[in-house]
């Protein structure tokens, strides 16, 4: 009985060496793709609906300040309860970008964030549609980075429109990387 017991202690051990760290100690990783990419610096961003769970605490300036929220609920996930929003973003200038990344975590199911509409403009005012990325699935209740690969389009405003089904939308962080070679 006691061997059995060493055993689990020590499988815990082992295990507990090995599990995910903590979502604030975390820092983005690089983008999977092969090509040179530097962070883009947002100038502007809006969001068509605000927050609708702590809107005042948890806004959208949340999705741009370098801090993942923890796993879980009632962290400092910008959300949108039932409710799709769309996000504008402004570059300032146009630029060629190679990479969107989305920090989430879905809280219903796995398959909660359905889907994301991308947009490009060169303009503000007259957008394209660039593509609609599907299938995201990632595992409930923990935090998990979306990379939507644009291979190197140029613009300067974008314009996100997710899709969910269950729960809503709970968003932790957005990051645009720029093509730079």
């Amino acid at each position: 009985m006691v061997f059995v017991l060493l055993q689990y202690f020590i499988l815990a051990v082992l295990f507990s060496l090995t599990a995910p760290i903590n979502a604030y100690s975390q820092s983005s990783p690089p983008p999977a793709v092969s090509r040179s990419l530097k962070l883009c610096e947002i100038k502007k961003f809006d969001s068509s609906i605000p927050p609708t769970m702590d809107a005042a605490r948890y806004g959208i300036n949340r999705l741009f300040d370098g801090k993942l929220p923890k796993d879980g609920w009632r962290s400092s996930w910008t959300a949108w309860y039932q409710k799709n929003p769309t996000l504008t973003f402004d570059c300032g200038t146009e630029k060629k970008i190679g990479a969107i990344r989305i920090y989430f975590q879905v809280f219903a199911r796995a398959d909660e964030l359905k889907s994301i509409l991308v947009e490009v403009s060169l303009d503000g005012e007259k957008y394209l549609p660039f593509n609609e990325y599907g299938e995201i699935i990632s595992v409930r209740e923990r935090g998990a980075w979306v990379e939507i690969d644009l291979k190197s389009v140029l613009a300067r405003y974008f314009r996100l429109t997710p899709k969910y089904q269950g729960w809503g939308h709970q968003w932790g962080e957005i990051e645009f990387w720029e093509l730079i070679r």
